[in-house]
């Protein structure tokens, strides 16, 4: 198990060193010291899936085993972020480093406990505590000049909180040690000093899933553990004061408390909102904010185009998702969306707001548009500087849109031919065509090129159109190689069609959401625990709501399995 160093959070503790240190101590006791605990290779992100004891469901009563052992998962940045926010207020978080959930990762490979990332976190863990001088009394409850029980009061409810569980007698004991040191400074810096001790400590970084006693091979993960990871799952923040209340009562191991506290969390606009980002993190839509076009080609393509483009979805999947409560398959199937004046020229309709910036609902052309697969933003997103890119459109409707599987990368020895390819002048079909050709390229390749020939009708900013160089676009493909969807497709908007009829567009969107909520990033759809969700929805009901619902109340967020 990675966890902060002693001296790291000490080294910030303006030399209090030897009572800072029994703190974090005790924290790191908490969280790694429970026998079972998980292994070193519970990295940052939290431990890989056990890759066994899971079988397909296939219905009927067949065994859906833990597919992860119990382990301690930290919180990602804007998870971290959130918590000292919702906390100490926005005052607690420097300006620039205000966490954005537009651009927020859905995977933590990129996380890695190291040096840098403890560095910064016992940065903004100083800067959080700082940030009360001038407001301690409105932080705190406490005058300036207080007494020892109105601080003990405060950070004892703070501590609960922050680390979302009971403080044991014993971690209490040290933080009024670090509390006593920094009021020999003075009464604030005494409080200012425990906090800043509390939001270094591993308990606040890291969510733990180690549960109680094994029932066989199944180990059952405690109230406070389920809280704190449904309200990182929904909020990616901490456990607001209700469902606190219900891991402490112990109610909250009741499955009809769990399913009563998701229903009251999904009726808050902070929690929709946050599903959605989800979404859109899986779909990569946030690499968005990091593309370029050639000024030359698309002088049109500005930060504003792309801010406009990213809301567009975000207005789109509030207003199918939830105000309307349709059914997911809708995300592509729909002809409605939402455009400002500058998304209204791409898709080229009439902008009827009142001002330029205002958004509003529009018809799309039904032989030209279909649901989120067909929009300007995931389609530039997924385009080259100068030209549309087949593999990354392709690559995107076989992964993040139908989760089929991984395609290897190509070899190392084929990157100077790659090179060439991308560079010759060819129309993206040609290219798509010499690579079929090509017998080392052609295996993977036949798995995903024509996804993205699908969406060749769309330039490098999403627009419609026709033809390419005065020659008519032909966007047909046959899939008969690719079982999950085989047939033959016309065009984008019929393939998305085709898709809305079956379960693997919802099976894709459960295995995020299951994803996100459980850092499993090697979830598959054909894995039980996806399956039994997707088996557990009402008839034809199959909203974002009910999906997350079934989530919540499933063993694959609320059980871990038992080591080897």
């Amino acid at each position: 198990m990675e966890t902060f160093t002693h001296s790291g959070v000490t080294s910030r503790l303006l030399g209090a060193a030897a009572c800072a240190s029994l703190l974090v101590a005790g924290c790191v006791g908490d969280i790694g010291g429970n026998p079972g605990s998980s292994s070193s290779s519970s990295s940052g992100a939290g431990a890989n899936p056990t890759g066994g004891g899971t079988s397909s469901s296939g219905g009927g009563d067949a065994v859906c085993n833990p597919r992860l052992e119990r382990r301690v998962v930290l919180l990602a940045d804007l998870q971290f972020m959130n918590a000292i926010r919702d906390l100490l207020g926005d005052e607690a978080i420097e300006a620039e480093q205000a966490p954005d959930a537009r651009t927020k990762p859905f995977a933590k490979k990129g996380l890695v406990v190291g040096t840098s990332l403890v560095h910064t976190r016992l940065a903004r863990a100083a800067y959080a505590a700082e940030s009360i001088s001038g407001r301690f009394e409105q932080v705190t409850g406490c005058a300036p000049d207080g007494d020892d029980a109105c601080a003990k009061t405060f950070l004892t409810k703070f501590a609960q909180r922050a680390f979302r569980r009971p403080m044991d007698q014993t971690e209490l004991d040290n933080l009024w040690s670090v509390y006593a040191l920094g009021k020999e400074t003075s009464y604030e810096r005494g409080v200012s000093l425990a906090l800043e001790a509390l939001i270094a400590s591993p308990s606040f970084s890291y969510r733990t899933e180690l549960g109680g006693e094994a029932d066989g091979d199944v180990v059952k993960l405690a109230a406070h553990e389920v809280a704190s990871e449904l309200s990182f799952f929904l909020t990616d923040s901490l456990p607001d004061a209700e469902l606190a209340a219900a891991a402490d009562s112990g109610a909250l191991n009741d499955p009809e408390e769990l399913t009563r506290q998701a229903e009251r969390l999904l009726q808050k606009p902070e929690t929709r909102s946050t599903l959605n980002t989800t979404l859109i993190a899986a779909w990569g839509l946030s690499n968005l904010f990091g593309t370029v076009k050639d000024p030359g080609l698309f002088p049109e393509y500005t930060p504003a185009l792309q801010a406009s483009m990213f809301h567009e979805t975000e207005l789109l999947l509030d207003d199918l998702l939830w105000s309307r409560g349709a059914d997911v398959s809708a995300l592509l199937t729909t002809r409605e969306t939402f455009v400002n004046r500058v998304l209204a020229e791409v898709y080229g309709v009439e902008h009827t707001g009142a001002s330029p910036e205002e958004f509003t609902k529009v018809e799309l052309p039904a032989e030209e548009r279909a649901g989120i697969l067909t929009q300007p933003g995931l389609l530039s997103a997924l385009s080259r500087t100068d030209n549309t890119s087949v593999v990354a459109r392709g690559l995107f409707v076989r992964g993040a849109m139908l989760c089929l599987g991984k395609i290897p990368s190509p070899p190392e020895a084929l990157s100077d031919a790659i090179k060439e390819l991308l560079e010759a002048d060819m129309t993206e079909r040609e290219r798509a065509d010499a690579r079929a050709a090509n017998g080392t390229c052609a295996g993977c390749h036949a798995q995903f090129d024509a996804f993205g020939l699908l969406l060749e009708n769309y330039d490098p900013v999403g627009r419609y159109r026709d033809t390419l160089d005065g020659e008519p676009i032909d966007a047909r493909v046959n899939l008969g190689n690719i079982a999950e969807v085989a047939g033959s497709y016309a065009s984008a908007v019929e393939f998305a069609e085709a898709v809305a009829q079956n379960d693997g567009f919802a099976a894709c969107i459960t295995r995020h959401l299951l994803t996100y909520g459980t850092d499993d990033e090697e979830l598959s759809t054909r894995d039980c625990q996806v399956e039994r969700v997707i088996e557990a929805l009402p008839e034809g009901q199959r909203t974002l709501s009910n999906v997350v619902k079934a989530i919540v109340t499933s063993p694959a967020l609320t059980e871990r399995a038992r080591e080897e």
